[in-house]
């Protein structure tokens, strides 16, 4: 690149003129009010002459940014701008994004077992594969991180289950029991929800010895080095069974029929990992 090349960039009526004479004498008009301009030479010999020569320049720009190039807060008319449904990291992680984006999203949590918003991480004990906490961090501390954070950007938060959608006519409809709202966009991050086998006492054990995450609570000292049992015939139990057997004593597979619904491949593996059914 030449040693004198020139980058400009213009917007306004005088944008032309302001990329043809970027470093004019100070009694060269500037650029109006709504006009943005930056240039830069690429030359180390005259660097502190041109740095200077802009920095004087510098407080005499004004820029504005106009309200129809950003994003509204709100959309108008009783519409949101968009409504999240749903508060695991899903859901807290989309309202985060909306609400730096100036979107003013509305999120509705819903509630997860025991009354509480957040997902499936509030029934979970010790987080220790979550990036950025070295010690690891427990579930419920780190949704509550989470709702603060989309909180402190603006979110607006709503503890109620939704009970109706109309996502045929625009603006979608969303209701609760508490309220009903109208929005240009909609967000689905409902997770997924663990199927108990509702034996006595499930809940109390709940986190306590019953799990339903191998890879989330197999390396824990809870489970390490103990004898598990893993319910279920099909592909992704005898994929939490395989993994345990790094961790577990033995693992036994329970399956209600007398023979496996999983693939043949992964029946293999199972013989394999000596796996008990």
């Amino acid at each position: 690149m030449a040693a004198n090349a020139r980058i400009g960039i213009g917007i306004g009526t005088n944008a032309a003129a302001a990329v043809a004479n970027p470093m004019a004498p100070s009694t060269t008009a500037l650029p109006p009010r709504h006009s943005l301009f930056y240039s830069n030479r690429f030359s180390a010999r005259r660097s502190s002459l041109r740095f200077d020569s802009f920095r004087v320049r510098l407080p005499a720009l004004r820029v504005r940014a106009s309200t129809a190039d950003s994003p509204s807060s709100s959309s108008g008319g009783g519409v949101e701008n968009v409504v999240i449904i749903g508060s695991g990291p899903a859901g807290y992680t989309a309202a985060i994004y909306a609400a730096r984006a100036n979107l003013k999203p509305v999120v509705f949590e819903g509630y997860q077992v025991g009354g509480v918003p957040g997902g499936q991480l509030m029934t979970t004990t010790e987080v220790e594969n979550f990036p950025g906490f070295p010690e690891g961090i427990t579930g419920p501390d780190l949704m509550d991180r989470m709702r603060k954070q989309a909180e402190r950007w603006g979110a607006e938060l709503y503890q109620e289950d939704v009970e109706f959608l109309d996502v045929k006519n625009r603006p979608f409809t969303v209701r609760s029991s508490e309220r009903q709202v109208k929005c240009h966009s909609l967000i689905y991050a409902t997770g997924a929800t663990a199927k108990r086998l509702r034996l006595p006492r499930e809940d109390e054990f709940w986190s306590r010895g019953i799990s339903a995450c191998a890879i989330c609570d197999g390396a824990s000292p809870l489970f390490k080095g103990q004898v598990l049992a893993v319910v279920g015939g099909g592909d992704t139990a005898v994929e939490e069974a395989i993994y345990l057997t790094k961790y577990a004593r033995h693992v036994h597979l329970l399956v209600r029929r007398d023979q496996l619904r999983a693939s043949k491949a992964m029946q293999d593996r199972l013989i394999i990992a000596n796996v008990s059914e």
